[in-house]
C-alpha cells in the first residue's frame, strides 16, 4: 500500500512497485511549496474507471467511497490499475484562526463522503499549474493494488516532502508561543492518523516505512533520531526509514534567535502587512498574521526563498527547541536516542552542484562564501578547510579539481558541501545506528542521469530512478538502474522488510548491512550504470567526513 499526504504539487515522475504495489506516482522536486509539512502530493490520473471502489469506514471518524486509476495525470498508462481514495483529511484544517496553529483531529461525520477527487493543493511558488490552491490542504491519499481485500495486511510506505512558512516559521516569537515546527506536528498527527485507520484500507499498521528526499529525508530523520524515552522501551510510529540525501545532521538547525532567523521573520513580516505590528505583543503579531491576506504570505515566503537561494542559508526550517527537535541531532546520535529500526541512507555523488553557485574564482571568494553559510567555521576551521579542499590554483594540474570542465573553485566548493550537507551526515547516521546494532544500509548513486556532465551526479539525480520512470521524453537514461537496483531495493525493503537485498535481481550484488569492524569503514552499494554497481568500502571521504563529524565542531555548527 502506497499511502501520501496531500500537501504538494508535483511535477510527474513515474513509479512502479513490482513487489507492494505496481503503480505510478508523481513527486515534487523542490523544497519550497509545501504548507505546514514536508510531505508529497501523489497526483496520478485525473480520469477514473467506473469500477466501483471498496467502501471504508474509520471508526469514530466517517465512511469513504475511493476510485480506480490506471493512469497518470499526464496519462501515462499504469502497470495495473489501483484503488485510490483521494483527499481526506487527517487533520482539522489550519484555516482562519488555526492559521500558525497546532491542528486537532478531523470533525466526524454521518453518512459516506466521496473520496474520488485530490484535496487542495497548498500554496506555493507559481508554477504553470492549474490545480486550486487552499489553506485547507491537509489532507491525505491512500493507494492500494486493486481487488485487494481490506483484511489483507499490506505493508504501508509513507513518503515526506517540502517546507514553508506555513509550517516552519523560526522566530522568538513562535518560540514563546509554542508554535515552532507545526510542520513535523502535522507529520506526528499524519503518522498516528495511520496507525489508528490503515488496517481498514487493507494496510498493516506494524509494516510502515517511513521516507523522503532531501528535506523529507531530514524531516524523517528526525522523527527517526526522537527516541527520547528509550530507557522505557518506546517504539516509533513506523517501523522503517529510507533517508534519500538527508539526515537530521544535514543542515545547521540552529534555535528561534539565530540573528539570521531573527532577520527573515521581520522581513516577512514587513511583506505580509504586519510590519506596524512588529513592535507589540506576540498575540498582536500572531493576530496580524492570522488575518493577512493568504496571497501576502505566498508572496512574503517566496521573496524570502529567493533571497536566499545563492547563498543556500534557506528559510523556512525545523528549528532547534522546537516540536520533536528539542535536542541538537548531532548530540541525539551520541546519545543513542534513535529508534533501533531497519534504516536505508544514501547520497548521490555531487549533491551540491545542484545548489553551488557558478561565479566563485578565488580562494577568498571560496572562504568567503563558506563562512557566510556556516557563521560557526572560526579562523583556525578556515585553515583546515584549506588543507582538506586544496586551493586548485596552487596546483592546476595535479589537484583533485584538475582539468574540470568547468570553474576549479566551483568543484571545490561543491565538494566541501557536498560533504558538510550530505556526505557526512549520512555516513554520521550510519556510522552511530550500526554502532548500536540497529540495521542500517548505505548507498552512495553514480549514475548522472540527464544533467550535463560538468554537474556531474548533482542532488536529485536519483529521484527518477527512485520511481523506476521509463526512459523517454522526461524519463531516465538507463531504466534498468531503477527498476533492477534502486527501486527494487526500496520495494523491497518496504514489502520484505529487514533487508533491502531479500529479493534481489539476478547479477545484482548484495548490499550488505553497514557494519565498522577493526577500524575498518562500513560497506556500502555504489549505484552504477551498465550493470556496474558494486560494493565497496564507505572510506573515500573518510579524512573530510572525521573533520566535520567531530563532536565539539558540529554543535559549534548547530548540527
Amino acid at each position: 500500500m502506497y499511502f501520501q499526504l496531500q500537501r504538494l504539487l508535483a511535477a510527474d515522475e513515474a513509479a512502479r512497485s513490482e513487489l507492494l504495489l505496481q503503480l505510478y506516482v508523481s513527486v515534487m522536486a523542490r523544497v519550497t511549496m509545501a504548507q505546514k509539512t514536508f510531505t508529497t502530493l501523489v497526483w496520478l490520473s485525473s480520469v477514473a474507471s467506473t469500477q466501483a471502489t471498496p467502501q471504508v469506514t474509520l471508526p469514530g471518524y466517517g465512511s469513504f467511497v475511493g476510485t480506480t486509476i490506471s493512469q497518470t495525470l499526464t496519462k501515462k498508462p499504469l502497470p495495473k490499475a489501483v484503488d485510490a481514495w483521494l483527499g481526506i483529511d487527517y487533520v482539522s484544517q489550519p484555516v482562519g484562526e488555526a492559521r500558525f496553529a497546532p491542528v486537532g483531529p478531523p470533525e466526524p461525520f454521518e453518512g459516506v463522503k466521496n473520496a474520488t477527487q485530490y484535496g487542495f493543493s497548498c500554496h506555493q511558488d507559481p508554477l504553470d499549474i492549474t490545480y486550486e490552491v487552499n489553506e485547507a490542504c491537509l489532507s491525505m491519499n491512500v493507494f492500494r493494488p486493486q481487488n485487494i481485500s481490506t483484511h489483507e495486511k499490506l505493508p504501508v510506505l509513507v513518503w515526506i516532502h517540502g517546507v514553508n512558512s506555513f509550517g516552519f516559521l523560526p522566530s522568538p516569537v513562535f518560540e514563546r508561543l509554542g508554535l515552532l515546527n507545526l510542520g513535523l506536528r502535522d507529520q506526528q498527527s499524519l503518522l498516528e492518523f495511520v496507525q489508528k485507520y490503515i488496517s481498514q484500507f487493507g494496510g498493516d499498521a506494524s509494516r510502515v516505512t517511513l521516507g523522503g528526499r532531501s528535506a523529507g529525508a531530514h524531516s524523517t530523520a528526525i522523527h527517526l533520531f526522537h527516541n527520547y524515552n528509550a530507557s522505557e522501551g518506546a517504539s516509533p510510529l513506523f517501523s522503517q526509514a529510507i533517508l534519500q540525501s538527508g539526515s537530521v545532521t544535514a543542515r545547521s538547525f540552529p534555535n528561534a534567535s539565530y540573528p539570521l532567523y531573527q532577520q527573515q521573520f521581520s522581513r516577512y513580516l514587513s511583506l505580509a502587512g504586519c510590519a506596524s505590528a512588529a513592535n507589540s505583543s506576540d498575540t498582536a503579531i500572531l493576530a496580524c498574521l492570522r488575518a493577512a491576506p493568504v496571497s501576502a504570505l505566498e508572496n512574503a515566503s517566496a521573496q524570502i526563498w529567493r533571497a536566499s537561494e545563492y547563498s543556500i542559508r534557506w528559510p523556512f526550517q525545523p528549528t532547534r527547541g522546537g516540536f520533536l527537535l528539542e535536542k541538537a541531532g548531532s548530540q541525539a546520535g551520541r546519545d543513542g536516542l534513535f529508534y533501533r529500526i531497519p534504516t536505508i541512507t544514501t547520497n548521490v555523488l555531487d549533491e551540491a552542484k545542484y545548489y553551488s553557485p557558478g561565479n566563485i574564482s578565488t580562494n577568498a571568494q571560496f572562504l568567503s562564501y563558506l563562512h557566510t553559510l556556516i557563521p560557526g567555521l572560526t579562523a583556525s576551521d578556515l585553515e583546515d578547510v584549506e588543507q582538506l579542499y586544496p586551493d586548485p590554483d596552487l596546483d592546476p594540474t595535479n589537484g583533485p579539481y584538475a582539468f574540470s570542465p568547468n570553474s576549479t573553485q566551483y568543484n571545490r566548493l561543491s565538494a566541501a558541501l557536498t560533504d558538510y550537507m550530505y556526505v557526512c551526515p549520512g555516513q554520521e547516521t550510519a556510522v552511530r545506528m550500526a554502532e548500536l546494532g540497529a540495521p542500517v544500509f548505505k548507498a552512495a548513486w553514480a549514475v548522472n542521469n540527464t544533467f550535463p556532465a560538468w554537474k556531474g551526479v548533482p542532488h536529485t539525480a536519483d529521484t527518477k530512478y527512485t520511481w523506476a520512470e521509463p526512459a523517454g521524453a522526461g524519463g531516465v537514461q538507463y531504466p534498468d538502474v531503477g527498476k533492477q537496483v534502486l527501486h527494487a531495493f526500496f520495494s523491497d525493503f518496504v514489502a520484505l522488510g529487514a533487508s533491502p537485498a531479500k529479493g534481489r535481481r539476478e547479477g545484482v550484488p548484495v548490499w550488505p548491512r553497514y557494519e565498522e569492524k577493526e577500524g575498518m569503514p562500513g560497506l556500502q552499494l555504489r549505484i552504477e550504470a551498465f550493470g556496474n554497481s558494486r560494493v565497496e568500502g564507505d572510506g573515500v571521504r573518510r579524512v573530510q567526513c572525521e573533520w566535520w563529524r567531530d563532536e565539539e565542531r558540529a554543535a559549534r555548527l548547530e548540527k
